[in-house]
């Protein structure tokens, strides 16, 4: 008990985020051409240096990798959650889509949550933790959005609870664990996740907790403003009581 309140302690120490250098950077002659030619073949593709989701790739970029969509593993109120597979690499993936609305009705909010997604990205694409799920690139099609994420196939904690029952208290001490290392990591980088339920922690095949769903997430120095730090971000029966007061809150 004493190591989880520790844990909960360090948490509060504040540091600033660091960028990560792409992994491709360095690539040229014959190998962009190959990719200039796939690029135009009007393959589904993702640049995993996009930092923004809507603007098209510039040629410039590093080298996209291409990608196909596959069944639909799960659905919202804005857009659907599709499994994906890596076309170079074989690697599953997890693709949330958001249509793009054309008609006036419904454009508004839809854009209102792709500005969500593209905050959601500019979080994720600068985090590496074994626990918290792993972004890897976005893409824009003619009437959709869609975000790239590492496939978890265990999926949420709510739906083991549905299908197992009651977890046995070693479980719960183990996946506790792992979801503070992941908030720890969070908190040292800055950011609040402000959505924290069982939909939105996932795990894998052995076990490993994935925090997942960045929508509602902020960094701390964005909260700092009144609206900010008083805004009713995340799911209502989850919230903390200073959040659904709007009394202010922080990390």
């Amino acid at each position: 008990m004493q190591d989880i309140f520790g844990s909960v302690r360090r948490s509060l120490v504040f540091r600033p985020a660091s960028g990560e250098d792409g992994e491709y950077g360095g690539y040229g002659g014959p190998v962009e051409k190959i990719w200039s030619s796939i690029r135009k073949s009007g393959i589904g593709l993702f640049s995993r240096q996009s930092v923004r989701a809507l603007p098209p790739i510039p040629k410039d970029e590093a080298p996209s990798i291409r990608w196909r969509k596959g069944e639909l593993i799960g659905c919202g109120a804005f857009g659907r959650v599709y499994m994906g597979m890596n076309l170079d690499s074989g690697e599953l993936l997890a693709i949330k889509q958001v249509s793009i609305a054309a008609n006036s009705a419904s454009k508004e909010k839809t854009q209102a949550h792709i500005r969500e997604l593209e905050e959601e990205v500019k979080l994720l694409k600068n985090l590496s933790h074994p626990n918290i799920v792993r972004y890897l690139g976005t893409a824009r099609e003619d009437e959709s959005l869609n975000i790239l994420l590492e496939f978890v196939p265990g999926g949420s904690i709510s739906s083991l609870l549905g299908k197992f029952g009651s977890f046995p208290e070693s479980v719960i001490r183990m996946y506790t664990k792992q979801l503070l290392l992941g908030l720890e990591y969070l908190h040292k980088n800055g950011i609040m996740h402000r959505d924290i339920k069982g939909a939105n922690i996932l795990v894998d095949n052995k076990g490993c907790i994935k925090l997942a769903d960045f929508g509602a997430s902020k960094k701390v120095v964005e909260l700092a403003t009144m609206t900010g730090a008083k805004s009713m971000k995340g799911t209502p029966y989850w919230m903390a009581p200073e959040v659904i007061l709007q009394t202010g809150h922080s990390l």
